[in-house]
């Protein structure tokens, strides 16, 4: 359900600042994902906590940090979270002085989204504006949440 991490444009600024070999293998599927380091920090995250790629950060990236808990296609909302535990190594989020990029996150969101009702509708051989592909996608979501609060007990 989750879409790679990045693109092949994004990929492709990434390799632009100079960066190689930071994605995985392609998993069964033939996606590839962004590598993690030994203690599961980001491949970019440098060792003052900061990001090397900020400026050509992926839309995943952008999200952070948030996670879309909900994407109700009737209203045309989307629900998002504090993704934990990530979201605390954030800068910024426990900083009462920075105000969140509302509408970059808001947009990382909506691409996030479109990427994966693009993955369902393909799943099911569907346009994604059939709402039987909305609607699986909204559970999709919701299955997700429920997920990984069992993980969390």
């Amino acid at each position: 359900m989750q879409p790679p991490d990045i693109s092949k444009t994004e990929q492709k600024r990434i390799q632009a600042r100079g960066f190689k070999g930071f994605l995985n293998d392609p998993d069964e599927n033939g996606v590839q994902w962004i590598k993690r380091k030994e203690d599961n920090a980001c491949f970019f995250l440098t060792k003052e906590k900061k990001c090397a790629i900020y400026p050509v950060r992926p839309q995943v990236c952008r999200l952070e940090p948030f996670t879309i808990v909900d994407y109700d296609y009737k209203k045309n909302t989307i629900e998002l979270e504090f993704n934990f535990p990530f979201a605390e190594c954030c800068i910024g989020t426990c900083d009462q002085k920075v105000d969140p990029p509302v509408q970059e996150i808001g947009r990382a969101a909506q691409i996030l989204v479109q990427k994966i009702l693009a993955i369902t509708a393909n799943d099911l051989g569907l346009l994604a504006t059939d709402e039987r592909v909305q609607s699986e996608t909204r559970s999709r979501f919701l299955r997700r949440v429920v997920e990984m609060a069992d993980l969390q007990l």
